[in-house]
């Protein structure tokens, strides 16, 4: 059997290659979403309405042919139920098609060439972090991101939106993110989004006079670089920030990874409140709070690659215990100004067997004094570094 894996080309059936018009013309029978197939169903042919790849195999095991073509929308390798089956038949042929991708931008007259491409089409996706790093950035749609944009001070970049394209009811539509806060979406949409004033720099000890402050404890700058340098965070790693305070550390670890979540567990509702305002002044949108007191609601969140203990409450052994439960190579910074709390994250780490460094760090800072500067000691803090053996 001849197997042909064929992208239909975007939305109406004009958008289809020669190529996979010969194909689908010469097809015993045809397979694919009902949107997709359904133009061709008039011919006569075999046709099956399905997507998923495991019935895919299913329906072309139980129909022997000589040719069999099988329908994806749009362009097989963007974001395509093709890439299962491509693996199931590596011997079949592949035939793309012309993706939402080139038309839309040829419509917008916008290259692609440097744009950020993401989907939110039943993804995960940070949508501010993405366009906070990107000047350009096409969005497959899921759910219109314009709304929480505008929430994260992202009201003012340039979206172009749309929808059905292609078909004779085409729409296309060029504002701020904040002119379509409210509008409901087709379902069948896309969106380029312009951010002049993107920043691709990470920002890694940021001045504590930034952050907005109140009468919460915040981790200060210098001791904030280290410590987060020793988690060694990567892009799409899952964070725990426990003790968030004002949410200077759970900002910086939003940073480094915009792919991923940060989680800041805070039991004090002032602080939280101070981190959702720090998490939009600094347009990081991969941040959960919880308001509540760790570990009790650690369980319920996902496993996390780096936790950064900041505060525990006369909890920190029942922290470190959930999260190597939930996963065994977690590592871990720890905070610690008072003798008593390093005492007690050694002898922890020590039961538990986990490989620990200990570094202490004093740190001073320049205060004016009549016409001299002098030197303004901080707390000398104790930063632990650990993982499992």
């Amino acid at each position: 059997m001849n197997i042909s894996i064929i992208g239909a080309g975007v939305g109406d059936t004009k958008n289809l290659t020669c190529q996979a018009a010969e194909k689908i013309e010469n097809a015993d029978i045809i397979i694919g979403a009902k949107r997709v197939i359904e133009p061709f169903a008039v011919s006569g042919k075999k046709v099956f309405y399905e997507y998923n790849a495991e019935k895919i195999v299913e329906i072309i095991k139980n129909n022997p042919c000589d040719n069999a073509a099988v329908l994806f929308s749009g362009d097989i390798s963007f974001f395509s139920g093709a890439k299962k089956l491509c693996k199931i038949y590596p011997d079949a042929q592949v035939i793309p098609g012309i993706s939402c991708v080139s038309y839309f931008c040829s419509k917008v007259g916008i290259p692609y060439d440097d744009m950020n491409i993401i989907s939110m089409h039943g993804r995960k996706c940070n949508i501010v972090s993405e366009v906070r790093t990107h000047r350009n950035t096409f969005v497959l749609l899921g759910e219109n991101p314009c709304r929480r944009l505008s929430e994260f001070n992202l009201a003012d970049v340039r979206v172009y939106i749309g929808e059905r394209l292609s078909y004779t009811d085409e729409k296309i539509m060029e504002g701020s993110a904040a002119d379509f806060t409210d509008m409901q979406l087709n379902p069948l949409s896309v969106m380029i989004i312009e951010n002049p004033n993107y920043s691709t720099g990470l920002k890694i000890g940021i001045p504590d006079c930034e952050f907005i402050r109140g009468d919460v404890p915040m981790t200060k700058s210098e001791v904030r670089c280290v410590s987060i340098s020793k988690l060694n965070i990567a892009d799409d790693d899952i964070c725990w920030d426990i003790g968030a305070g004002t949410g200077s550390v759970t900002v910086e670890m939003a940073f480094l990874c915009p792919r991923g979540t940060v989680y800041a567990i805070e039991k004090n509702s002032a602080a939280a409140e101070l981190i959702r305002l720090n998490c939009r002044k600094f347009k990081t949108d991969n941040v959960i709070i919880k308001e509540i007191n760790a570990p009790k609601c650690l369980d319920g969140i996902e496993a996390p690659d780096k936790v950064f203990i900041g505060g525990s409450s006369g909890n920190m052994r029942g922290i470190i215990e959930t999260a190597l439960v939930k996963n065994k190579d977690v590592r871990f910074v720890i905070n610690a100004i008072a003798l008593e709390t390093l005492s007690e994250a050694v002898c922890i780490l020590e039961d538990m067997n986990m490989e620990f460094e200990v570094s202490q760090i004093s740190a001073a800072r320049n205060k004016k004094a009549g016409k001299f500067n002098l030197m303004t000691g901080m707390n000398p803090v104790f930063i632990i570094s650990a993982k499992r053996n």
